[in-house]
């Protein structure tokens, strides 16, 4: 691997827009350390106009230079963790960020405390405009905000409520141990579960299946561990919501994403009638591998490789190219600036950050980390983060810092647009073989299954586990393996194998310690095809997405979506994404 020093600079990244060297940083760090001491003047005097715009103004301006100071930082540090220096600079700012809450955590209670009509006074005040997100926020939450004691006690429950969380992680990462796994040829092999995302992919049935199997087997082993912990995170989302007054902890979830509980409900309810198109996809996949039985071991595995290697060049056109042709000049325009203004940082180095991402601070240019390779994974990786980076670049451009930041709940539907642009675009204009049109088929019908029907059967285990707890039904390990296999089953259709290891798959998904955000993964490819869709059709203009694009946090998310003409209250937009899907399947059968 290179080191940082031999990539040529057009491929790294230029922070000097965030600041100009760590010596700017550190002036910059020392007069925010010194504001924050200013907040405290404000305790006990958010009564009236004056002092509460004041006290609103001054909190704006420290988020102004806190955003940055991470960003460089953590920026820093991800292109060389081994630096001690960048290590340092990222915990000095993550330090005085947490003061920063410690010292103004008596704003929201003290303006919570103020009568409706004052508040919502504000809310109208000109003069207020900056702050409206912040004060319709404390008017819709006042009800689930307690004392300033009790909010003070809460806060210190938080100290150890996320155990939980950290236990599995620890666990995960430290202490749990594989037994190794012997492919076709009776070879041992070292297992891990980046080992087994690796052999799961493999032309090596045996291979397969006793990764499958050991991956799901080594979390059962430690059963009785991992319910113990898990029951303790449901019971204490099922507490917290009732301390603050919610009916249970989906509504509370919900609440705070602004989303109705409908939408849970219809994504569960449309997934479960579209079923038969999953196991359909299943059986024809069966048959492109040619697997009697198909397995639950063989689901990612594709024969069909994409052999090309693509230049960072050919990648960059390819991405440009593709999102032109379907959202136009101006959005090209924004990428090429990206991309010219040294905003992405391309290549794995020596001690750099795996993996991809965007981020960015108020006011500055979204930043992209990627670990290029050449596969076509890695161009599609890059059209994701690019659709992160517009839509950060277009509501920061377009919104106030508080009316900027989209919720998580919006977060992967730009991405996922710029992802299924991408892919139909190849498969229209470079797929010129069979097997490159079966590749890209595959392509998408894997990552249709893997985000809305796989994350959906987990939102439906979701809901399970934490209503035992709220309606006080027994709740065991072996009812948590048994409910779950049952999923399995349902999901994946009487054609295809399922092992009984599998029950214990439930036991390794880290997301299941942030109750109820899986589903944001289905809902978010489902408004994604629905707007390519809905482009492609003239249902919508390309100035209506960036008008998406442009909303930030200006109301809820569903009204949000309905600017793109996407309503998830709906069964239409449901089933207009099957719909997509059930085409890709009828081109796989086609070509089998």
């Amino acid at each position: 691997m290179k080191n940082r020093s031999q990539i040529d600079k057009k491929y790294k990244w230029d922070l000097s827009d965030y600041f100009k060297n760590d010596l700017d940083w550190e002036n910059v760090f020392k007069t925010y350390q010194k504001d924050i001491e200013k907040v405290k003047n404000f305790n006990n005097k958010l009564n009236n106009r004056k002092d509460i715009l004041s006290c609103l103004k001054l909190l704006e301006e420290l988020d102004l230079k806190a955003e940055p100071l991470y960003v460089y930082a953590n920026s820093m540090h991800d292109l060389d963790i081994a630096n001690n220096k960048y290590q340092e600079m990222l915990g000095k700012i993550e330090n005085v960020v947490t003061k920063q809450s410690v010292e103004s955590s008596f704003v929201i209670p003290q303006l919570t405390k103020l009568d409706d009509e004052f508040l919502n006074e504000l809310a109208k005040d000109k003069d207020f405009e900056p702050y409206k997100k912040v004060i319709n926020d404390i008017i819709r939450e006042k009800s689930h905000v307690l004392s300033e004691n009790e909010e003070k006690i809460l806060s210190n429950v938080g100290l150890f409520s996320g155990n939980f969380s950290d236990n599995f992680s620890n666990f995960e990462n430290a202490d749990l141990k594989y037994n190794n796994v012997k492919n076709k040829n009776g070879k041992s092999l070292p297992m891990s579960e980046s080992l087994a995302s690796i052999y799961l992919r493999e032309d090596d049935d045996v291979l397969r299946q006793n990764a499958h199997i050991e991956l799901n087997s080594a979390f059962g082993r430690y059963n009785n561990f991992l319910t113990s912990n898990y029951i303790g995170s449901v019971k204490k989302d099922v507490v917290m919501s009732k301390v603050r007054g919610f009916e249970s902890s989906l509504e509370s979830a919900l609440f705070y994403e602004e989303v109705s509980k409908k939408v849970y409900e219809k994504l569960i309810e449309n997934v479960e009638k579209f079923l038969k198109l999953e196991h359909k996809f299943f059986d024809y996949k069966a048959k492109l591998l040619k697997l009697k039985p198909f397995k639950t071991s063989d689901v990612y595995f594709n024969p069909l490789k994409n052999k090309n290697k693509y230049t960072y060049e050919e990648a960059r056109a390819l991405v440009c190219d593709s999102l032109k042709n379907t959202l136009g000049e101006e959005y090209e325009k924004h990428l090429n600036e990206m991309f010219d203004g040294n905003k992405i940082d391309v290549f794995p180095t020596k001690n750099k950050r795996s993996g991809a991402y965007e981020t960015i601070a108020y006011g500055k240019s979204p930043l992209v980390l990627t670990n290029f390779s050449g596969k076509f994974d890695d161009v599609s990786t890059l059209a994701h983060e690019l659709g992160h980076a517009m839509h950060s670049y277009y509501s920061t451009k377009c919104q106030t810092l508080y009316n900027a930041s989209y919720t998580i709940f919006l977060a992967e539907i730009a991405s996922t647009v710029n992802e299924t642009i991408l892919n139909e675009y190849m498969l229209k204009n470079k797929a010129k073989t069979k097997d490159k049109k079966l590749f890209f088929i595959n392509e998408f019908l894997s990552r249709f299954h893997a985000t809305v029907f796989r994350q959906t059967m987990f939102a439906e285990f979701e809901a399970l586990s934490h209503k035992m707890v709220e309606e006080n039904l027994p709740i065991s390990s072996k009812i948590l393996n048994d409910e779950y296999l049952k999923l399995v089953k349902k999901y994946f259709g009487k054609g295809v194998k399922v092992f009984d290891a599998v029950k214990y798959e439930w036991s390794r998904i880290p997301h299941f310690y942030t109750a109820f955000y899986v589903y944001k993964y289905a809902t978010g490819i489902i408004s994604a095809i629905n707007i390519v869709e809905n482009l492609k059709d003239g249902t919508i203009s390309v100035d209506d997405y960036k008008k998406f694009l442009s909303s930030g946090c200006t109301s809820d998310p569903i009204s949000l979506l309905k600017i793109v003409k996407v309503d998830l209250e709906k069964n239409e937009p449901f089933e207009k994404a099957f719909k997509v899907f059930e085409k890709y399947i009828n081109e796989l059968k086609k070509l089998i």
